[in-house]
């Protein structure tokens, strides 16, 4: 876990960025290995390829910081 800001030394809290896409309504966001390849249907993806992402957030300067998990 992370405990104070890189930037400006304040305390961070544990959270996820959620991804709205077109069709989505409440995905998390995903960190994938290698370039796009954007397919006509959208992005073209290997979930082998997936880690889920950890968010934190600087209660004081609002600095994000994710890890790929």
């Amino acid at each position: 876990s992370m405990n104070s800001c890189s930037k400006c030394g304040g305390s961070m809290v544990e959270g996820f960025i959620i991804d709205q896409g077109d069709y989505a309504t409440s995905n998390l966001a995903f960190w994938h290995e290698g370039s796009p390849d954007k397919r006509w249907w959208g992005l073209k993806t290997d979930k082998a390829k997936m880690l889920r992402l950890t968010t934190w957030r600087c209660r004081r300067c609002g600095y994000l910081e994710s890890f790929a998990q």
